[in-house]
């Protein structure tokens, strides 16, 4: 085995090229592998001066896999998940309680760590009843994948082994190389040592593992890097962006530029990409849970136990109820089920409710009509035929999979719940198309680009994720050199010092780098990485405009709407207008008819009376039977009311919902949702104008006859709530702010001037699309 040794960006890929290419003049097959994700890299490095024929590029995996298909030792696989469901299983024959899916992922990564060092269960040390069980679960796991007939991941890499050592390995490769690894486990370096007594064979590595000697050592190459600092999280973002833009228009291939990023950082940049008209493609793996069919199928799987707008969205007859609630920004089932009593879908609610219900559950009314099949198989099989996204997708079968997993360990809900962790499992295949690719530091590892952006560089955000394990802890774990001498029997240590490696490997995987932080985020300030950024870097340098947001026109772009003829306000059509000219006339041109709720038809009907007269109070009553009693309570009140009143003046209109006046005193009433705190009541009124509007204009426009004005806010159903806690009897700052706000206003009005506000209302404004300033709030 030649082991070449060198820090990052040192030439050992080129060198290890260089040792393939002889291979490939000489009509010579060679075997290289690496990390799935340095796969398109190898292939186009190999390529660079031509094609190349004999050449394979390899995962681990893959190669246990060639290895035993020569020899006819393959069996089938199990897969993530079904691994995950297999360690459930064991989990439930040691009489424990049902397992959730947390705690059998806890177990299968432990198992894996087990078996990846070349640790039996007998081989657990017992430390405790963790461990002990750990050990149970462990035998019992390996008894059921006999019975099952699979292997798992670590089973191949253990059979490729035992085949290298027994020496019947059948080799189809003159040269195998190992690169792009920043370590390897015990088990791997044994089997490239039996590996090594059949063909020639390359390794590359930062470090040599204990007891191992290099035979080439490459000296550091120094790689230009410039650091930079912004002032948030946004501006950073906004300044790679136009670099790269600024990079490929300067003529540089999108497959030689590539960012980096905390994982939790990638889909703020993708958004920001189509801004900026960016080739951005996220490499990150993908599972079941991430395609369009799995998404669908675990928004219906989880509908029952936690609703939300989104999952309610996600179902056609759900669609109204979904988005009420995305508008009142409820969740939860006691919520959403009250909404569904107050919109009049109670019936629908409960029969999607008992459909998306798995056979064993409360109130399921599923019938089996397939007896062949287990109920929670047969109610699976009908959930997934009666989504047309499913029903003749080619992932239907994956799907179906999971839920034989998941059948073998629960019933009822449980079969649901674990069908759905089970998805998150399912990783698919994800092949990227070529453009700038934004990458976690994992995919980054063993490929190299001309540019690199690495961006968010402060203290945590990158890391090799280095913890103790839930059941061995680390001082009853072994130096790597021990494990390696004893091969096998032990674990290694899991505080190895990773991160030193991974950030120094960061910093060369480009010709050049340029790393960002910024310097605080809404949660507060952060602190740099030392590795990364070094002492003191400048802010970010100023880059031309590559938005059609950042362009300086005139203070930016600015629609050429000219004036339009918006028709008779009334005093609150002023205050729309005045929020944003642009959504009040675009939402005039494209009205969205939603039904009233019950209590806006009665405040429609009302209006409509002018005067609540005993004959009009029994019709109300039979058309509205939830306001009858309380109607009769107050009619004392709502008798004396001039209803719908509308009150004229400086060319304004104000509709209020009722009117009293008693000698020089006036109130105003003004109706709100039932079950409304009196403190949001009173809020929502005075959000209004056509109230405080009157009110100040009464006491203007009429000094003397009327000496003060009562407001209230009057919740359906509920008492009145007066609105200051006394009356208004001059006109205040504020009212007098109103009147010539709405007079000022109602100028433009008139003009038909339509400009757009851009804030925080374009996140809720349903005409955003069409309005180009919207995009700035």
């Amino acid at each position: 085995m030649h082991l070449i040794v060198g820090p990052p960006a040192s030439g050992k890929t080129t060198c290890l090229l260089e040792v393939a290419q002889a291979y490939l003049r000489q009509r010579k097959r060679v075997w290289w592998v690496c990390l799935p994700a340095q796969k398109a890299y190898v292939y186009r490095r190999a390529t660079e001066q031509g094609a190349t024929l004999g050449l394979e590029v390899l995962s681990s995996q893959q190669l246990y896999y060639r290895l035993l298909a020569a020899s006819f030792g393959l069996k089938p696989i199990l897969t993530g998940p079904g691994r995950v469901a297999l360690v459930g299983e064991a989990l439930l024959s040691d009489d424990s309680p049902l397992p959730s899916p947390g705690e059998a992922r806890l177990f299968s990564r432990a198992i894996a760590e087990a078996k990846r060092n070349g640790v039996g269960p007998e081989e657990i040390p017992i430390l405790g009843p963790e461990t002990r069980r750990l050990q149970v679960v462990y035998a019992r796991y390996e008894e059921l994948k006999q019975i099952w007939g699979r292997w798992d991941y670590d089973d191949f890499r253990a059979g490729a082994l035992e085949l290298l050592e027994q020496g019947r390995a059948q080799l189809e490769p003159d040269l195998v190389v190992v690169d792009g690894f920043r370590e390897l486990s015990v088990q791997e370096l044994r089997l490239l040592l039996a590996l090594s007594r059949y063909v020639p064979l390359w390794v590359s590595l930062p470090e040599a593992p204990p007891g191992f000697a290099a035979h080439q050592e490459l000296s550091h190459r120094p790689i230009p890097t410039q650091v930079y600092r912004a002032q948030n999280p946004v501006s950073e973002a906004r300044w790679v962006l136009r670099a790269i833009k600024r990079d490929l228009a300067q003529g540089m291939k999108p497959l030689e530029v590539a960012v980096v990023a905390p994982e939790s950082r990638i889909p703020a940049l993708l958004t920001l990409a189509d801004e900026y008209g960016l080739p951005l493609i996220e490499h990150l793996p993908r599972t079941a849970a991430d395609t369009p069919e799995g998404r669908l199928l675990l928004e219906l799987l989880e509908l029952p136990d936690y609703p939300t707008p989104t999952r309610l969205l996600a179902v056609p007859d759900l669609a109204p109820l979904g988005r009420a609630a995305l508008e009142r920004g409820l969740v939860g089932f006691e919520a959403i089920s009250r909404l569904a009593a107050e919109l009049g879908m109670q019936a629908v609610w409960a029969a999607w409710l008992s459909r998306l219900r798995s056979p064993g559950e409360e109130g399921s009314v599923f019938e089996n009509h397939q007896p062949t099949l287990h109920p929670s198989l047969a109610w699976a099989e009908e959930l997934l035929d009666s989504l047309p996204e499913v029903r003749h997708s080619p992932r239907r079968a994956s799907l179906m999979e999971r839920a034989l997993e998941a059948h073998r360990i629960g019933s009822g809900p449980d079969f649901r719940h674990w069908w759905a962790a089970l998805l998150a499992e399912t990783y698919e295949p994800h092949r990227p198309p070529g453009g700038v690719a934004v990458l976690t530091p994992n995919l980054a590892s063993g490929q190299r680009w001309k540019k690199l952006y690495l961006t968010y560089a402060v203290e945590g955000a990158y890391s090799s994720g280095e913890q103790e394990d839930y059941f061995i802890p680390e001082e009853w774990r072994v130096s790597l050199e021990e494990a390696l001498g004893r091969a096998g029997g032990s674990l290694p240590r899991r505080f190895m010092g990773r991160d030193r490696l991974l950030l120094h490997e960061l910093k060369t995987r480009a010709d050049e780098v340029i790393v960002t932080y910024p310097e605080a985020s809404q949660e507060g300030p952060l602190e740099p990485e030392p590795i990364l950024v070094g002492p003191h870097p400048p802010y970010l340098p100023e880059l031309p405009p590559a938005s059609p947001l950042e362009l300086a026109q005139n203070g930016g772009y600015k629609a050429p709407l000219g004036q339009v003829n918006l028709g008779s306000p009334r005093v609150e059509n002023l205050r729309h207008y005045h929020e944003c000219g642009f959504q009040f006339w675009a939402q005039q041109l494209t009205p969205v008819e939603e039904e009233p709720l019950w209590w806006q038809q009665w405040v429609r009907e009302l209006r409509k009376a002018e005067k609540l007269v005993p004959a009009r109070l029994e019709a109300l009553a039979r058309q509205f039977p939830q306001t009858e009693g309380w109607m009769r309570q107050h009619y004392s009140l709502l008798g004396e009311l001039n209803l719908g009143f509308k009150l004229e003046g400086r060319g304004l209109e104000a509709r209020l919902d009722g009117v009293l006046r008693k000698g020089g005193e006036v109130h105003i009433y003004r109706f709100v949702a039932p079950e409304t705190r009196p403190e949001d009541a009173e809020q929502q009124v005075r959000n209004r104008w056509s109230e405080r509007w009157a009110a100040a204009h009464l006491l203007a426009a009429y000094p003397g006859r009327v000496q003060r004005v009562y407001l209230w806010a009057w919740p359906v159903l509920g008492k009145p709530v007066l609105l200051y806690g006394k009356p208004i009897e001059k006109l205040w700052n504020t009212l007098k702010a109103l009147l010539d706000r709405a007079q000022a206003t109602y100028t433009q009005y008139k003009a038909g001037v339509v400009e757009p506000n851009p804030g925080f209302r374009c996140r809720s404004c349903n005409v955003k699309d069409v309005c180009r300033e919207g995009r700035l709030g």
